[in-house]
């Protein structure tokens, strides 16, 4: 079952989901568990420890295996090695560093389950059955190089060619994109190419960030060259913001999340949230 299960796991890498009021969730009682003296026993018999460490060597396979790449640690508690394979655990925390994956770079990730009652079972078909919404932190750390790398991969330069492709060349061309993160603010700087121009010009955005309806948004904002007129630009910096394109890491039709709250720092930022892998319906 355990290898089953860990599939679950990789939903906090597989690519935030749609908004959830996550801020109240309710935690089960533990219920189906095996008798107290066979939870005893198999913890005084050093059972309980070894298959702990097993799951959590499959939680790490699991999760790497979905990676370009990146260093993981797992580590599965549970109640006894009974309840473990019948899918019953207290908590799974799953660390990772330097990780890659569908083209988005993050320099850590924490992740741990906020309940002390999981509950997941599997079919003869081999078919996961959530017995209960499973909630769990979500913290993210991302810096400059981590964003700068993100907005090279294919799908944001997707998103930055449908722009250009959707413009004609005819307002003007966006060539390269680059952050920086300084002072609590975001430094975005924007090269372009205007009809018929030699040379390359920039735009240099500086804003603070905030949660704004589940997303990740630029407020205050305010333009280096305060020539340009900012009302005109505001939406094409909000939606190529890559803060916002990085955070989609989390997106999963399987389960909800609500972003909380992130945190400007000389040269990265910290993004933490509540994701629930959702119950399945009877």
């Amino acid at each position: 079952m355990m290898k089953k299960l860990l599939i679950l796991t990789v939903i906090l890498l597989a690519g935030l989901a749609g908004n959830c009021s996550c801020d109240e969730y309710k935690c089960p009682a533990p219920y189906d568990l095996t008798s107290e003296t066979s939870r005893f026993f198999s913890g005084v018999t050093g059972q309980n420890f070894l298959a702990e460490k097993i799951a959590g060597k499959l939680i790490k396979k699991a999760v790497q295996k979905n990676l370009t790449s990146g260093d993981v640690s797992a580590d599965l508690k549970s109640y006894s090695v009974r309840d473990l394979k019948a899918g019953r655990f207290k908590s799974i925390e799953i660390k990772g560093k330097n990780l890659v994956g569908q083209g988005i770079y993050v320099s850590s990730m924490e992740a741990k389950t906020l309940c002390d009652f999981n509950y997941i079972v599997e079919n003869k078909k081999g078919d996961l059955t959530v017995k209960e919404d499973m909630p769990m932190s979500v913290k993210l750390v991302i810096t400059e190089s981590d964003v700068d790398k993100t907005m090279a991969s294919s799908g944001y330069q997707s998103m930055i060619d449908e722009i250009n492709k959707s413009w004609g060349g005819e307002i003007f061309r966006i060539d390269s994109t680059k952050v920086k993160f300084q002072n609590g603010k975001m430094y975005f700087q924007l090269k372009y190419s205007l009809p018929f121009a030699r040379k390359t010009a920039e735009i240099v955005s500086v804003s603070s960030l905030s949660v704004v309806n589940g997303k990740i948004a630029l407020s205050d904002t305010k333009l280096l060259d305060g020539n340009r007129n900012l009302s005109k630009l505001l939406s094409l910096l909000n939606y190529i913001n890559p803060l916002d394109f990085s955070a989609k890491i989390l997106e999963n039709k399987d389960a909800n999340f609500k972003l909380k709250n992130v945190k400007t720092l000389d040269g990265r930022v910290e993004v933490d949230g509540v994701i629930i892998v959702l119950k399945d319906k009877d």
